[in-house]
């Protein structure tokens, strides 16, 4: 599978798992974000190793504004950690964790959207199928190693 298809069904995945804790029972959470959390750390460690950082290494200056998206995506990351963080020191039953959820939600979602409206489709045009695919078996390497129970 290529790197754009692999993190294509991560993103649905994380979609259905917040729409799953949306619609959970104040009890059901834990359980729910105890799925969600190390997926989400695991993925963005994925994308950066397998994909921004390789592009970004190979194209340098030619392309500023996939540069530029490293930087910005570094910066993303670090902001979606500490809301994680946030939010794994809070109880699931109360209202200002489901308030931080969403906030996590609408996060990623703006993540999301850089991604596959704009970031992914430059890289298709820089990197040929046999570099997306390589990249794609990275990603799937990784996930085996950094979660051995999900792959």
């Amino acid at each position: 599978m290529n790197a754009i298809q692999f993190l294509k069904n991560e993103h649905e995945t994380a979609k259905r798992t917040f729409g799953q804790i949306q619609a959970a029972s104040a009890d059901q959470r834990a359980a729910l974000w105890a799925k969600l959390e190390p997926e989400l750390k695991v993925h963005e460690q994925i994308e950066e190793a397998a994909l921004y950082g390789p592009v970004a290494q190979e194209l340098g200056s030619s392309d500023p504004s996939l540069t530029e998206w490293q930087e910005h995506h570094h910066e993303e990351v670090i902001e979606l950690e500490a809301l994680i963080q946030e939010i794994s020191g809070l109880d699931p039953t109360a209202d200002q964790w489901m308030e931080k959820i969403e906030e996590l939600q609408e996060t990623v979602e703006h993540h999301v959207q850089e991604e596959e409206g704009d970031i992914w489709p430059r890289i298709r045009q820089v990197w040929d199928q046999s570099k997306l695919e390589h990249a794609g078996e990275q990603m799937e390497t990784l996930k085996r190693q950094k979660m051995p129970r999900a792959a």
